[in-house]
């Protein structure tokens, strides 16, 4: 397989870092103010303002004002609609680190469907029969833009 165009390695450029992740985490279970992102994750300031800078730029994450009730707006950050896909990326992460570093029993937290309460899991399924698919049963094909990167490597 090509080295590039590679999605991964495109998306790890923009929230690869230990700290977008764990920024991009809270974000989504409901820390939004830049002095909170700052005491849960124990982060400097200056590191944290990079960080937001570019997850807002990347269009992972939206600012809106808020009145801090001294008279100053001040900015919060919520995520967009392409961040709240990273939900998915964020589950597979726990699974795995429940999985292999943490060990079975050892959970911090389940996830579970709020309407009934039983835990769920991610699954890969085939797009035109819905059926699962185990992962040892994947592979790759080209996709549309394989052969065009070979027409513009000849340029």
């Amino acid at each position: 397989l090509p080295s590039r165009p590679c999605p991964v390695a495109d998306s790890l450029d923009l929230f690869g870092d230990r700290w977008s992740m764990l920024i991009i985490r809270d974000v989504m279970n409901g820390v939004h103010r830049f002095d909170d992102l700052v005491r849960r994750l124990e982060i400097s300031r200056a590191t944290l303002a990079d960080r937001l800078r570019r997850l807002v730029a990347a269009g992972i994450l939206v600012t809106a004002e808020y009145d801090s009730g001294r008279g100053r707006t001040r900015t919060e950050y919520r995520m967009s609609a392409s961040g709240w896909e990273l939900r998915t990326v964020l589950i597979a992460l726990r699974e795995w680190g429940d999985r292999h570093l943490l060990g079975e029993g050892n959970e911090p937290l389940i996830l579970v469907d709020r309407t009934t309460g039983h835990g769920v899991r991610l699954q890969l399924v085939d797009e035109q029969t819905g059926g699962v698919v185990e992962p040892r049963h994947l592979t790759h094909v080209p996709g549309p833009a394989f052969d065009r990167r070979d027409e513009l490597a000849d340029t």
